[in-house]
């Protein structure tokens, strides 16, 4: 081709500059332009002016053609059409539209005939487009969209469920095998020797007008196998493929004339399904560069049909609002990619600004392959439909971001929303489906709502500020994993709303939680928790009640609770009361952790909420090697649970340590606290057999106390050496004591002991039996040396129990034998 400039001669084709003489205008641009294509011109360039392009018609740009179009102005004749296009690109490829300027009519336009008159664009790119450069271009007020693409949605037939449809597969002789029941096979045959198909040079299988594949069946993530035949009907083997892929008739086998199609589905699941055969026209490889659409009814830009779309230095912005003769109408974004589903792939939008569109920034609508860069957003911005594969990369969002990324009715199917290097300030972030991964992304004043099948957080951080609103973390997807990063809330109504127990597995390492003038709430239902390395620091002067829970198993570490009511819990204890499960294991561990309080302010204590630390409806679990500090600042908050275990079935407490430093006058005493099993008001749930090993804990001003009420609920002594209390008012009655373990007498007198010391391992009862009485069930008597607890209520006879294993007959009591009596002796005779 000659490299050639032509300079469009005005008065040789009748053409008007002034905005006049719209058809004759009109009619001589596109001549000069054909012209200059027929004479090898490959650059054309249009003298500055105002043109006024025919209501009828459209100005024609030609294929292998430059055009410089700077400081010309195209205005739209005023019409009542519901659609129209001022600068149109049909069926051509390369192509360059340089600085052109489109006003369409929409303040004039006539919309009195009635229907939306919704598709009256600036400049449009349709059918087969192929590489094609907007550069400087700017379209205003069209009653539709600014930019747009679209194919014609050409097809070589569709496919109605039964008629065209049969069970089983395409056997090696190209017959259908209904033995493969499994399979569908469509049973119709296409034609692909026609013109239409021809002059694409591709086919491909998808599903209805909307994208979808109707009831009972989802193609998205299924293999296709399409079948190539002769026309004389002999077969030629197939090639797997997937829906919405091109089929190019270039790579068919030689001599193929029609095909056929089959795929792993139950035929019998499927009812009334639509799909078709497209050879659509698709525009591919179109960039928008350095363009403005603003002040459009309808979108800025739009892709109704397209691949290969780039956006490159575009601002979109102030569309869709309402004018002073015209309003706005949907779907009123800055981008929208919507018409031909997944037949819309690979969209590009990179430093471009959205700003002040009616309803929101940027929406895309089941596209494979969505990649945002380097942009800034202001308004809403929507990843959403059966969408394939999201990348946001570097952007800044002002407005909240929704979305899903799933071809496929399985959750498991899912592909990836992924954000990394973002920035989102003061909105929401929800991602409702698939895969979510957010890396090195700053939330400042917004809030985090994730769903789907896995949700990864790395090195990310957000803050919220905000006291009449909840904070919103939602982590909720199946799958959660969160690493080196930071949740900084500040002011808000309450922390977190999980579901319960609705994840399968949740991780988090190397993460704070800061918490100020905030509640608390509930980070996480899981069935498999681990917690690594964290932090749960909070402040301020509003007490702050949170949980997480573990229904399988469990392993919190190295990790540190500060000025926190915190509380793990095995089972929903708002909803149906249920235990974690038991495992006939240890599954719940929490070990080298560090519990702190030191704030000046008082937290209520009720059940298990107060300050610290609590556990409960966990059947088996571990706490070891933590470490608790306790600070009195101010005001007594006299014996504070800093750590509180509501034991079921067996408990492991050792080498704990808890140590209480008060300032001059206060008298806080930090306790670790084991209490019986945790029950609601009214529960049927039983409180099992409990067995506790405790050994090697060590509490300096502090206490480590065994409450009355376990006792009842022990299977056996208490196995280890427990550290008592330093001293009580009376010889123990309850508990399991050691020989050699000393209780000090916390009123001691001239003439009276020290304390008492243990010189017969047991446990501690006061309650000898007596015949002829009546006992209720859970009580502990000692008898001849014993301990024993009534099982069955009654009246006792005459003869104390004996037996030291099993149960025994009592009158109308059953006794069961605990264990043997611990005897004490008092020592250290006091003086008179």
């Amino acid at each position: 081709m000659s490299d050639f400039s032509y300079t469009v001669e005005l008065e040789r084709w009748g053409i008007k500059d002034n905005e006049t003489d719209a058809a004759n205008t009109t009619l001589g641009i596109n001549q000069a332009f054909l012209w200059a294509r027929e004479n090898d011109y490959n650059l054309v360039v249009l003298p500055k002016g105002r043109y006024l392009i025919d209501k009828n018609a459209s100005v024609n740009l030609n294929s292998n053609t430059t055009y410089k179009l700077y400081d010309c102005v195209f205005v739209k004749e005023s019409n009542n059409f519901t659609g129209y296009t001022v600068l149109s690109c049909n069926n051509v490829k390369n192509v360059t539209i340089e600085g052109a300027t489109v006003i369409g009519d929409r303040e004039t336009h006539d919309y009195s005939s009635g229907g939306t008159h919704e598709w009256g664009h600036g400049i449009e790119c349709k059918n087969s487009c192929y590489n094609i450069v907007l550069n400087n271009c700017e379209v205003s007020e069209c009653t539709g969209d600014g930019f747009t693409t679209a194919m014609d949605f050409s097809a070589i037939g569709g496919i109605q469920h039964p008629a065209h449809f049969a069970k089983g597969d395409i056997n090696a002789q190209g017959n259908i095998d209904v033995s493969k029941s499994n399979y569908t096979t469509v049973s119709r045959f296409f034609d692909v020797t026609g013109s239409t198909v021809k002059s694409v040079g591709y086919f491909y299988y998808s599903g209805d007008g909307y994208g979808g594949y109707g009831t009972g069946s989802n193609l998205n993530k299924t293999v296709i196998k399409v079948h190539f035949y002769k026309s004389d009907g002999s077969y030629l083997g197939f090639r797997n493929t997937r829906t919405y892929e091109l089929i190019y008739l270039s790579s068919l086998p030689e001599g193929t004339a029609k095909v056929r199609f089959s795929y792993l589905q139950n035929f019998d699941l499927m009812n009334g399904n639509l799909h078709y055969v497209l050879c659509a026209r698709i525009p591919q490889y179109i960039t928008y560069i350095n363009c403005k659409a603003h002040r459009n009814r309808r979108l800025g830009a739009s892709v109704n049909g397209g691949r290969f779309i780039t956006y490159d230095r575009c601002e979109l912005y102030n569309n869709s609002n309402p004018m002073s003769n015209s309003q706005g109408c949907n779907p009123g974004y800055g981008i929208d990619i919507e018409d031909g589903y997944m037949t819309n792939q690979k969209i590009t939008v990179k430093n471009c600004n959205f700003y002040d569109n009616r309803a929101g920034a940027f929406i895309c609508i089941s596209t494979r392959g969505v990649y945002l860069e380097n942009n800034k957003f202001k308004g809403a911005v929507n990843l959403s439909g059966s969408g394939d594969d999201y990348l946001s990369h570097n952007n800044i969002y002002y407005g909240p971001i929704t979305g899903r990324s799933i071809t496929s009715g399985n959750e498991a199917d899912g592909t990836f929303v992924t954000f990394r290097n973002d920035s989102i300030f003061d909105a929401s972030c929800s991602i409702n489906a698939g895969n979510t991964t957010l890396e090195n992304c700053v939330f400042t004043k917004s809030s985090l709502n994730l769903f789907g099948e896995t949700l990864k957080i790395y090195n990310c951080k957000l803050t919220f500020d905000d006291p009449d609103k909840d904070a919103g973390l939602r982590f909720a997807s199946k799958n959660i994993e969160i690493y080196d990063s930071l949740f900084d809330v500040r002011r808000a109504g309450g922390l977190v709303t999980a579901s319960y127990n609705q994840t399968e597995s949740a991780l988090f390492k190397n993460v704070k939680f800061l918490t100020n003038e905030t509640s608390g709430g509930h980070y996480v239902g899981a069935k498999n928790l681990i917690v690594e390395d964290c932090e749960f620091i909070h402040s301020g002067n509003k007490v702050n009640y949170s949980r997480m829970m573990a229904s399988r198993s469990m392993r919190v570490q190295n990790s540190t609770f500060r000025n926190q009511s915190f509380r793990f819990d095995g089972g929903d204890i708002y909803g149906s009361e249920i235990l974690a499960e038991e495992t006939g294991y240890v599954t719940h561990k929490f070990s080298n952790n560090t519990i702190i309080w030191d704030a000046s302010y008082g937290t209520a204590v009720h059940e298990a909420r107060g300050p610290g630390v609590a556990f409960l409806y966990i059947p088996r679990l571990e706490v070891t090697d933590n470490n608790l500090r306790v600070v009195g600042k101010n005001v007594s908050l006299g014996a504070m649970h800093s750590l509180r275990v509501y034991a079921e079935n067996y408990l492991v407490l050792s080498n704990n340590t808890i140590v209480t430093k008060n300032d001059i006058g206060i008298s806080t005493k930090g306790t670790i606290t084991i209490e019986s099993a945790y029950r609601k008001s009214g529960s049927s749930l039983p409180k099992p057999r409990t067995i506790i090993v405790a050994q090697n804990n060590n509490s300096i001003n502090s206490e480590i106390v065994f409450t009355k009420n376990l006792d009842l609920q022990l299977e056996k002594n208490i196995v280890g050496n427990i550290p008592l209390p330093a001293a009580a008012d009376s010889e123990p009655s309850t508990g399991t004591y050691m020989v050699g373990q000393i209780i000090y007498n916390v009123t001691p007198v001239a003439g009276g002991y020290v304390g008492w010391i243990c010189v017969a391992s047991g446990i501690a009862n006061k309650n000898p039996w007596s015949p002829n009485k009546s006992y209720t069930i859970n009580s502990l008597v000692n008898a001849n040396g014993k301990v024993y607890r009534c099982i069955a209520a009654g009246s006792s006879g005459a003869s104390a129990p004996s037996n030291t294993n099993g149960t025994a007959q009592d009158g109308s009591i059953t006794w069961e034998y605990v264990g043997a009596l611990a005897v004490f002796k008092p020592f250290g005779l006091i003086s008179s």
